[in-house]
């Protein structure tokens, strides 16, 4: 799967930079033209010979750099490519405005510094635009304050002025990177759900809560969250656990009911509930509280027999379907799942974590006059008295 996403990544930002290579050579053409009309009429005695020098050069690294992200393969894909391309096209955008207008419009380099780093962090993130944000914030400054302007007349700014710009400007850059500046990561990470759902992983999901600043973003995260929760009850899997999820395993208990009862066998179900688990969430986060269902999960998975059922309905919460099993067999089995799970070493080496369950047991037989919901109904109250009686330990 990572191999995949890696793919993904570098051919996403292959096919964007090839698009954007075309803006690139119309801008430049367009910039280096204007500038050498505005030269033409601010300072006719002035050569064209650096703004054909400079549009030349910026052509050239456009063309390299292309061909670089081109041939790449993903495992060799060059990611600095991005950064580098921002950077050149700050300081092409910096040395046209610096060789066609006077000194009083050199702020125009930091309103096309700006358009080029909407590209960059929209597209590419900020960590992508921070280098070029701050060399087009020096290139204003170096050619404001340098004081040998190559198109003289006008009014000079004043230091100050230079400096309120500069500020200025890097306020409204700060704004553009709260705003973007972490939307390729959070596309990422949707991007990455989408890919584990692709091959069959329901757990996969989009960290909505996380988003400090809504968005449509937002809003994509929580449909694709609803929709791969649909897709998970329909097939009858709860996404963390890969355990049956409560509507698939209510299905199962009706139809094992229905067994018994026309067999006249026995049927047993035990409801288990993971001790204190409030304090586990609430002292080492969800992400902690998730790792230990999966664990408890697999045990029970394990430990049951392959006709068996073990479902998830809820939080904390699971049941185990026994069919064929009396009153005795399935104290004996619920006697076995909770020392599996007081054995089980759960967490980590650096965070390890003492985990207990509480077990209630109901049977039923065929002959009974009960349902399916009698025999849930039976099994929580069991579990009811074992948690209230100190819990770690079975009833029935």
């Amino acid at each position: 799967m990572a191999e995949g996403i890696r793919g993904d990544r570098a051919e996403l930002t292959r096919e964007i930079f090839l698009w954007q290579r075309t803006i690139r050579y119309g801008a430049v053409v367009v910039l280096a033209l204007a500038g050498g009309l505005m030269l033409e009429v601010l300072a006719p005695e002035r050569s064209w010979l650096p703004l054909g020098i400079a549009a030349g050069l910026y052509l050239v690294v456009v063309a390299v750099l292309t061909l670089q992200i081109r041939n790449a393969s993903p495992d060799s894909f060059p990611h600095w490519v991005p950064a580098a391309m921002a950077v050149a096209d700050v300081v092409m955008s910096t040395t046209i405005v610096f060789f066609s207008v006077r000194p009083e419009h050199y702020h125009l380099a930091l309103l096309f510094g700006y358009l080029v780093l909407q590209f960059a962090v929209f597209y590419f993130g900020w960590r992508t635009a921070l280098p070029a944000a701050a060399l087009a914030v020096a290139g204003y400054l170096y050619i404001s304050l340098r004081g040998a302007p190559y198109v003289p007349g006008g009014v000079p700014p004043g230091e100050l002025v230079v400096g309120i710009n500069a500020v200025l400007f890097v306020f409204v850059l700060s704004i553009l990177f709260l705003t973007f500046g972490t939307f390729r990561e959070r596309l990422e990470q949707l991007r990455v759900a989408h890919k584990r759902v692709e091959i069959g992983d329901l757990s996969a999901s989009y960290a909505a809560d996380q988003d400090k600043r809504i968005d449509d973003l937002t809003f994509v995260g929580r449909g694709f969250n609803d929709m791969k929760d649909r897709i998970a009850e329909l097939i009858g899997t709860d996404p963390l656990t890969g355990c049956m999820n409560r509507r698939q395993f209510e299905t199962r208990l009706s139809r094992e009911w229905r067994q018994a009862r026309r067999r006249n066998a026995s049927l047993a179900l035990l409801a288990i509930d993971l001790d204190h688990f409030k304090n586990i969430n609430d002292h080492h986060g969800h992400p902690v509280g998730d790792g230990v269902l999966r664990e408890l999960a697999d045990i029970m998975k394990h430990t049951a027999r392959d006709t068996d059922a073990v479902g998830r309905i809820g939080g904390d919460e699971f049941v185990i379907l026994l069919p064929d099993t009396g009153w005795q067999g399935a104290m004996t089995f619920a006697e076995r799942l909770r020392k599996n799970v007081d054995d089980h070493a759960f967490g980590s080496d650096q965070l390890p974590l003492e985990i207990t369950i509480s077990v209630g047991v109901a049977t039923q037989k065929g002959s009974d006059d009960l349902d399916s919901s009698s025999l849930m109904e039976a099994a929580d109250r069991s579990l009811y008295r074992a948690k209230s009686e100190g819990r770690n330990r079975i009833c029935a």
